[in-house]
């Protein structure tokens, strides 16, 4: 059985990457602006936005959107990632994406888990 936090950091923190990569170039960013901006090699990036890296999880409207409006921020300001980042996996939480992403690749999981780290 795989923690919560595990999930997050095996498959939801790189597939985020990997959208706001992929919208970070709309932006006219090189690979090269986007890795700084995103703290990552620009190989990572290359990968995300040929969907060779971080290609299992795939974001409904809600959290898609959360992308966008974090990449736009970020284009501005560098410093904002982290928070931004954050901010779409606790939205993540709150509207149990993430217990859904568990569930999909912890088979072991309980039908009607409570462990999770949402918030009563």
């Amino acid at each position: 059985m795989y923690y919560p936090q595990e999930i997050e950091v095996w498959y939801v923190l790189p597939s985020i990457r990997r959208e706001l990569a992929k919208e970070l170039v709309k932006y006219n960013l090189t690979q090269r602006e986007i890795s700084s901006k995103l703290n990552i090699t620009e190989s990572a990036v290359s990968q995300y936005l040929r969907e060779k890296r971080a290609n299992l999880v795939k974001f409904d409207n809600v959290i898609t959107k959360a992308i966008q409006r974090g990449a736009k921020k970020i284009v501005v300001k560098d410093e904002i990632v982290m928070k931004e980042i954050q901010k779409i996996i606790n939205l993540m939480r709150k509207s149990k994406v993430l217990c859904k992403i568990h569930h999909q690749y912890d088979k072991d999981l309980p039908e009607n888990c409570n462990h999770c780290i949402y918030e009563k």
